[in-house]
């Protein structure tokens, strides 16, 4: 819906611009679906039609004019004079979540020669029939007339004339709230797989021969109890054929569990629209599966660790590998079959475009849909995703519930004969994270078939194996991680979504060694923060791999950091603006770029940019860091220059923890205080201050803890963490690398672990260091070592590491240190200000009678 540069809609009809309301969005919508769905010309349509009776205007209790929110006539002469006789329906438009509107609608049907009308606030919609006999009422009907339609022909159109949806995500959103109004028991996940069941019923009935659909209410069984028994009785059946095909699936005993009355509503919403495309439409199934896999990802719960993978996402990771009708394709942990269904669009798109001839075409396309596999240990999600073939144009034999994790052997025969182990060329998959608590796989049956499964340890400096399980758990997608590269055959390709830790902590060491042992990384890309909300905050990346029998000592590694994703933490779309910064229909993202120069280096024309470029295989540590953050080029020019200071007469290089003999930089124990806080001050209560309250001139955000209460731990820990005038803090999570400088305000305080402390004795050296801190080549280095899977953390061994430019002679930096000594002198003398102030301020007060 175009937008203007100050939020404006444009409206539909008369290019106008309108205020944004809630009320206008719907509208809006409603009137693209009466033009692109029903056929009524935009000349036929009316916004806020006056209604009339007896030639007057009629008015509201207040006198204000009444209008109908979108009035449709029969002509648009009629339209132009705005004559209420010759209406033939009328729209009653309230923004989301209002529910009233109804007797408006009444009075605008029975005000005008409307036949009926619609009642719509963007997720839910009825329809009303104007009766005259036996009596005069409005009747809940099964939708409205496309244009030339009469009321009565509803219901049963011929197959030919079924359209395709524009708005497919709505229409589904509004199924699923039928399901809701009708006060249908159970929670989402169960309404979800309802749909899912009738969706299928419907998908059965467009397949099957024949002029006539199955899948179908006319107005007169709508409104019966019989009449709408023999409309569940008929889409219970092609429900049962579909089982009757998917056995694997589906147990002979499921039903669709709804009652007639909301199979009926979700009957009468679908039955217009034509589910399936021609198999040469690749456009067309796009929309109609990606529509699908929102719906389900929007109502069906994160459990385990599972989310849904952004399409563009998905997008990217099968055009960066490029799969080709031949490739057996599988995702070990399929989920909702995201990546199955990209992969079918993408080959089919391939095909499609080809210079081959129609029949090669066709057999490859046959082809294609045997080689694609999939293995989700939910039977709940594999019907999702077999569900999510047949809506992209088939393919999901090869869909299977199983355990990836177990052994390979425990598959289905058909999986074994054909994606076995060994046989698979390609892998696209994002298994489920371990995030925190249960998530760890435990299970010393699984642990001991995997090499990633067992404890590593640093002896003699190397980190090596040893023979000992990870009793306190592996997290699952490190092994499934291993269980690709060992499914893939040999020149085969992974694509897996991994947590951002991944890259460079120890606790996935092995996975990476095992990866450099039997593989080669073509690419890694960070993933946005927001790339997974709302449903995870979990940071991401991609790996890109490929087995190989002979490894190459070196060779490039593609390594990007994506920096916009196309929406925001809520997950609502980020739109691109034009050279008018007009908002576009075009989501604004960088992944086009990613695959574009990831190209690039494979034709070996790459140029770098700040966050894509490449790095070689040789130029890796022993820590295998392959964190692109870790290896940005700015970052590593920073330290470049650094050492090269070194040879400038009169400098050298060391590092922070080496500036002097006695410099300490620490965090401090992990305090627990719920027990601690109180509301008031009292005689052994004292201030706990987080980062924020530090950087504060005031401090007022910190916390009260009553000291009495501490056991001999607790005020062990607490002195642990206390500052002293003089230490350079640097915070260590979330935005990390803030650097201040304790002074008299804080002196001998409580501070959070959150702070990471340098104290120097040395009073001028201390200056130096935080003048140095603030700098970005100190910043640069912060940020190449922070790390973390949700949120951003910096460790004291990090800051100890970084690297400072020192004179042979503190003379040279003389006036460096005396002016970062004459800032902090001055920001204790303004804190003073500050509490002098609240003093006086507070004896004025007093002094008048207030606080």
């Amino acid at each position: 819906m175009p937008i203007t540069q100050e939020g404006k809609i444009i409206d539909f009809l008369s290019e106008k611009e309108l205020e944004a309301k809630p009320e206008e969005f719907v509208r809006q919508k409603y009137l693209r679906i009466l033009h692109f769905e029903l056929s009524y010309p935009k000349e036929n349509l009316r916004r806020e039609a006056s209604i009339r009776y007896g030639g007057k205007e009629c008015t509201d209790q207040t006198g204000n004019p009444v209008r109908a929110d979108i009035a449709v006539y029969s002509s648009k002469a009629a339209c132009v004079a705005n004559d209420p006789g010759k209406m033939i329906l009328v729209v009653e438009c309230k923004a989301p979540s209002i529910t009233d509107g109804y007797e408006q609608l009444v009075s605008y049907i029975y005000n005008t020669s409307a036949g009926g009308g619609v009642w719509f606030n963007g997720d839910s919609i009825s329809y009303y029939r104007r009766l005259s006999e036996p009596d005069n009422e409005l009747t809940d009907w099964t939708g409205i007339p496309r244009k030339g339609e009469a009321w009565d022909s509803l219901g049963r159109r011929k197959k030919e004339d079924l359209k395709r949806p524009r708005d497919i995500k709505g229409l589904l959103r509004r199924c699923h709230n039928k399901l809701h109004g009708r006060g249908v028991d159970g929670d989402e996940e169960d309404l979800t797989m309802d749909m899912v069941r009738i969706i299928l019923a419907k998908a059965m009935d467009e397949e099957q021969s024949g002029e006539m659909p199955k899948f179908y209410c006319t107005p007169e069984e709508y409104r019966s109890d019989d009449g709408r028994e023999s409309v569940a009785e008929r889409v219970s059946s092609l429900f049962k054929e579909v089982v009757s095909i998917n056995q694997d699936v589906f147990s002979s005993h499921e039903r669709i569990s709804v009652g007639t009355r909301a199979i009926c509503d979700v009957v009468v919403e679908l039955q217009g629209y034509r589910m399936l495309s021609d198999l040469n439409d690749s456009e067309d199934w796009d929309i109609m599966g990606y529509a699908y896999e929102q719906y389900t990802a929007s109502y069906l719960k994160r459990s385990r660790g599972q989310f849904f993978t952004n399409r563009l996402i998905v997008d990217l990771m099968i055009q960066i590998i490029d799969p080709g009708y031949k490739d057996i394709i599988l995702d070990p942990a399929g989920g909702s079959g995201g990546f199955l269904t990209g992969a079918m669009r993408h080959v089919r798109t391939k095909i499609l475009t080809s210079t081959a001839t129609k029949i090669s075409k066709q057999r490859q396309l046959d082809r294609h849909r045997t080689n694609l596999f999939m293995v989700e240990i939910s039977k709940r999600l594999v019907k999702i995703a077999k569900t999510a073939m047949i809506l992209n144009g088939d393919g999901h034999t090869g869909m299977t519930q199983g355990d990836s994790l177990g052994p390979i052997s425990n598959l289905t025969d058909d999986v074994i004969a054909k994606a076995g182990e060994g046989k698979v060329n390609v892998i696209l998959t994002n298994p489920p994270f371990a995030g925190v608590g249960d998530g760890r796989i435990t299970d010393e049956n699984i642990l001991n078939s995997f090499s990633t499964g067992i404890r590593w340890s640093s002896r003699g400096g190397t980190y090596t194996p040893t023979d000992d399980i990870l009793s306190e758990g592996v997290p699952p997608e490190m092994l499934f991680f291993e269980r690709s590269i060992k499914w893939l055959a040999p020149g085969g390709k992974l694509a897996i979504g991994m947590p951002k830790s991944f890259l460079d902590t120890q606790t996935y060491f092995p996975a990476r060694h095992l990866m450099f042992s039997t593989c080669e990384l073509l690419a890694v890309v960070n993933c946005h923060k927001d790339t997974f909300q709302p449903h995870t905050g979990v940071r991401t990346c991609l790996l890109f791999v490929s087995k190989k029998e002979s490894l190459r000592e070196d060779y490039p590694i593609y390594m990007a950091i994506s920096k916009k994703i196309g929406q925001d933490s809520e997950g609502v779309p980020i739109f691109k603006r034009d050279s008018e910064n007009n908002v576009t229909d075009e989501i604004d993202h960088d992944l086009v770029e990613i695959l574009r120069d990831f190209g690039d280096l494979q034709s070996g024309c790459l140029k770098s940019s700040t966050y894509r470029f490449s790095v070689s295989r040789q130029d890796l540590d022993e820590k295998l860091i392959i964190n692109p953050q870790f290896h940005l080029p700015d970052l590593n020019l920073t330290i470049k220059q650094i050492e090269e200071v070194d040879g400038h007469e009169g400098w050298t290089t060391t590092t922070l923890g080496a500036i002097d003999s006695n410099v300490q930089i620490f965090k401090g124990p992990r305090l627990k205080t719920e027990n601690l806080i109180v509301e008031d001050l009292g005689p052994e209560v004292e201030p706990y201050y987080t980062p924020s309250a530090v950087l504060q001139e005031k401090g007022d955000s910190a916390k009260l803890l009553d000291l009495s209460r501490a056991n001999e731990k607790q005020i062990k820990a607490l002195n642990a963490v206390r500052v002293r005038r003089g230490d350079i803090v640097v915070t260590r999570s979330g935005s990390i690398g803030r650097v201040a400088v304790i002074t008299n305000r804080l002196n001998n305080a409580i501070v959070s672990d959150d702070l990471i402390r340098i104290r120097i004795k040395d009073q001028r050296k201390m200056a130096y260091v935080f003048a140095f801190l603030q700098s970005i080549a100190a910043q640069n280095q912060m940020s190449k070592n922070e790390y973390g899977a949700v949120q951003q953390h910096l460790e004291p061994n990090h800051v100890s590491d970084i690297l400072i430019p020192v004179p042979e002679d503190w003379k040279k930096v003389s006036a460096e240190i005396d002016s970062s000594l004459k800032l902090i002198s001055r920001k204790e003398k303004f804190e003073e200000s500050i509490s002098n102030l609240d003093i006086e301020t507070k004896k004025l007060l007093e002094s008048i009678g207030v606080g």
